[in-house]
């Protein structure tokens, strides 16, 4: 892509395998409480979504107030992903990619600090991730999709947003990007690549090893 000077990934569902598992837990923990969730419907309502909200929507369902939502489920979390999230596949090739090329890169992500620390140490990533180059939506005090924390991402990156690509795989991910006035590349892994490409996205993958191709960083993997 001509004018691409910054790379903004997300970490759940981009870098780290680690959807699978927050969002069987979720569905768990919401049919405990007395909303009956599957697992599908937890991607479907919840991915990508920030917790806060996900609370507010339970306690409305449920007609009263949750004590310790976010804490309690983080609290079943944590352990869960530091056992067990693998790298997506074809995410290490993808950052050698960009390596090669000279591209500048950094994670952006809902999530706290803590947890993007849990899974990229559990995937084996977080010794390519300079903590100065992460940023969380709770330290930066605004969720997706509003665009702030990819804005503060480029800004503390000292890129302009017009020359970002972010690569997302949600649609409030894919909202948040396109509000920020960025490019966008969409990985649709839970997400339907239908429910993609509604929320805006022009391009959509279905694996990180298509990653550097549809960027024009190097030529597609051949058979991937």
């Amino acid at each position: 892509m001509d004018g691409l000077d910054l790379i903004i990934f997300d970490c759940d569902g981009v870098l780290v395998d680690s959807e699978r598992t927050t969002t069987r837990l979720l569905a768990q923990f919401l049919t405990e409480l007395g909303v009956p969730t599957t697992v599908e419907e937890a991607v479907h309502r919840y991915k990508g979504t920030d917790l806060h909200v996900v609370a507010a929507r339970v306690e409305r369902q449920l007609g009263r107030p949750v004590e310790r939502f976010i804490e309690t489920y983080r609290e079943r979390m944590g352990p869960a992903l530091a056992a067990d999230c693998p790298a997506m596949d074809g995410a290490p090739e993808a950052l050698d990619a960009v390596e090669r090329a000279g591209v500048a890169w950094c994670v952006a992500s809902n999530g706290p600090r803590s947890k993007m620390e849990t899974t990229l140490r559990a995937s084996g990533l977080a010794g390519r991730v300079d903590p100065a180059r992460v940023f969380s939506a709770y330290e930066v005090g605004t969720w997706k999709p509003d665009p702030g924390l990819f804005l503060a991402a480029a800004a503390a990156m000292g890129v302009e947003p017009g020359a970002c690509v972010v690569v997302e795989d949600s649609v409030s991910g894919v909202r948040a990007a396109l509000a920020a006035g960025m490019g966008v590349v969409a990985v649709s892994d839970l997400t339907p690549a239908d429910r993609l490409r509604e929320a805006g996205a022009g391009t959509v993958i279905t694996s990180m090893r298509d990653l550097p191709g549809v960027l024009g960083i190097c030529p597609p993997t051949v058979g991937a």
